[in-house]
């Protein structure tokens, strides 16, 4: 798979499928490109870019602390150096974060938003949780998802989240342990015209658990791409 320059950083990247709109699939937290590995085909007549986050799977990491927004600019630049205008903006978890600091720092760059399992802000238990849980993963010797788990441990984009004006499409399983289903809620609330789904029964990963949501981002995904 590629490497390129992009924001400073040798980003990993792979490109596949075959369409004139792109679909930008973001992976969780210290995962990597390969976690979408059995979903892009799914989805057809679209060019699919998946890609490492910073400091995340085979992408450089740097000896500075990341954000939110440090990764939404890695993944604007990315855009830009492979000269795709704009994205249909899909993540998962953390991705689901950075896709939509995305969405509220780049507009232009966005031509829609699916949030797949993610919130759009941290509680207090959570933030000691993630700070806890840094502190211990630096320990361990992994300085780069220590930072990855500071930079999660607290936002709030509920306000920024009302100025989005593309079609949203948000997904969750009633079952997650790790985003509720109350934090969809709230982001469906301040998008604009956005959809939401709650599965039953589902976890943290919808898509690689049953056929349902499949099937409905594929269905949204045609709408989308004939709208």
């Amino acid at each position: 798979m590629p490497v390129i320059k992009a924001n400073g950083i040798n980003q990993h990247y792979e490109l596949t499928g075959n369409g004139d709109q792109t679909v930008v699939w973001i992976h969780g937290i210290g995962g990597s490109l390969n976690y979408w590995t059995e979903d892009l085909s799914k989805f057809s007549n679209f060019q699919h870019l998946t890609y490492d986050v910073r400091g995340m799977g085979e992408t450089e990491g740097t000896s500075d602390s990341v954000s939110l927004e440090i990764w939404a600019k890695d993944l604007s630049e990315l855009l830009k150096t492979l000269d795709i205008n704009n994205a249909i903006i899909a993540g998962s978890s953390m991705g689901g974060a950075i896709a939509q600091r995305f969405a509220i720092d780049n507009p232009d760059q966005t031509a829609a938003l699916l949030l797949l399992s993610t919130s759009s802000r941290v509680g207090a238990a959570a933030t000691d949780h993630w700070r806890a849980q840094a502190d211990e993963t630096e320990k361990n010797g992994d300085k780069f998802l220590a930072e990855a788990q500071r930079a999660v441990a607290f936002y709030n984009m509920d306000e920024e989240l009302k100025d989005i004006a593309v079609a949203t499409l948000i997904l969750v399983g009633d079952a997650d342990p790790t985003t509720p289903p109350g934090g969809s809620v709230i982001m469906s609330r301040c998008i604009v015209d956005s959809e939401l789904e709650i599965y039953s029964g589902l976890g943290h990963a919808p898509l690689h658990e049953s056929d349902e949501p499949v099937k409905r981002v594929q269905a949204w995904l045609a709408q989308v791409q004939t709208a």
